[in-house]
């Protein structure tokens, strides 16, 4: 898989399209943010010493943001009646956590206020700076941690096997909007929730379902060759069978070079559970054959899409949970029974 990006879906708005996109809203709609005040934009205090847990290595949260009405797409956003939150600078790039109407997004401005940068950031070395901004920001306001971890939530402790960072709840990164976007475009993805659009991708992806319809659904990403995968569907497989819970596989093939051809076998599969499930039990012979060239293109593009959304390790869970968020799991959960309690009926 590849390395992730350093920075995902540039749009370019150059200064002569100030002019299409004039920036009216007020500062009052937009809390948190003050240009031309000495206090943190955070916090809202005095700079002060570090919040817990902080790396300073990663961003910068105690520096002044620019004027948000000198750039176009952020004063649109404010003017639609989107909050912005403040995230901090690295690399002179200023971050800020958009919400509206329930949904977020996160949107990054280069130095000189020319380039907007739709989804998330990483550093050189692929360590995730998105999420500890936004674990930052959600300590010292509990309209963000409600929004990002549910009500009363944390963040999510549970590590990828192979993961290069923890996922955080309902933040995924979303793949990057077209360079030729309008700034009208920018604004309606920015209030569209990432967690959503992910959900309906992995839904629109290649996959077989297992078990029944009437059960909640979790959509998992996996490898036919991943233990990690295989450890978790043993962990899974009572709640299928018994009915209480349907699983939606979207197979990749990433591990090994048999698991392409495995995978896209499994999408041909007449009984795809009792296939998958004596598979991952040791009998190799229930994805034995040679696909069909569609289902191994059906492969790639699953792949595809996984490496733009920067998905770095199997499993990969995806659901909706009882409070009707959409929870985000990367690599085999250390707790199942939560992940459970959390979707079952």
């Amino acid at each position: 898989m590849k390395t992730p990006k350093i920075m995902l879906g540039v749009v370019s708005f150059w200064l002569g399209l100030a002019a299409a996109f004039p920036a009216q809203a007020e500062m009052s709609t937009m809390p948190m943010v003050e240009p031309g005040a000495v206090k943190n934009p955070l916090t809202g205090r005095a700079p002060a010493a570090a919040l817990p847990n902080a790396d300073p290595d990663l961003f910068t949260r105690d520096v002044r943001p620019p004027d948000v009405n000198s750039i176009p797409v952020l004063a649109n956003l404010i003017k639609a009646g989107s909050k912005l939150y403040y995230l901090g600078q690295r690399s002179g790039i200023n971050g800020w956590f958009i919400v509206q109407d329930g949904q977020v997004q996160m949107i990054y401005v280069s130095a000189d206020n020319n380039t907007v940068i739709v989804g998330g950031m990483f550093t050189r070395e692929g360590d995730d700076v998105t999420a500890p901004q936004v674990q930052e920001l959600s300590k010292v306001d509990p309209e963000i941690e409600n929004l990002v971890y549910g009500p009363g939530g944390k963040p999510s402790q549970q590590a990828g096997s192979h993961a290069k960072a923890n996922a955080i709840a309902s933040v995924p990164t979303p793949p990057a909007p077209e360079a030729t976007k309008p700034a009208a475009s920018v604004a309606k993805a920015a209030t569209t929730s990432p967690g959503e659009k992910l959900m309906q991708d992995l839904q629109a992806a290649a996959g077989v379902l297992l078990g029944s319809n009437d059960s909640p659904q979790l959509v998992m990403v996996v490898d036919p060759n991943c233990p990690h995968c295989h450890k978790t569907w043993g962990e899974l497989r009572g709640a299928v069978f018994s009915n209480r819970l349907q699983v939606r596989l979207v197979p990749i093939g990433n591990v090994s070079p048999d698991s392409t051809r495995a995978a896209a076998q499994l999408l041909a599969a007449a009984d795809p559970l009792s296939a998958w499930d004596k598979y991952v039990a040791g009998d190799r012979k229930q994805l034995d054959g040679l696909p069909e060239p569609v289902r191994v293109r059906s492969i790639n593009e699953n792949r595809d899409l996984i490496e733009k959304w920067n998905i770095a390790a199997t499993p990969y869970l995806v659901y909706r949970g009882k409070d009707g968020r959409i929870k985000i799991v990367q690599g085999s959960p250390e707790r199942m029974a939560a992940v459970l309690a959390d979707l079952l009926r």
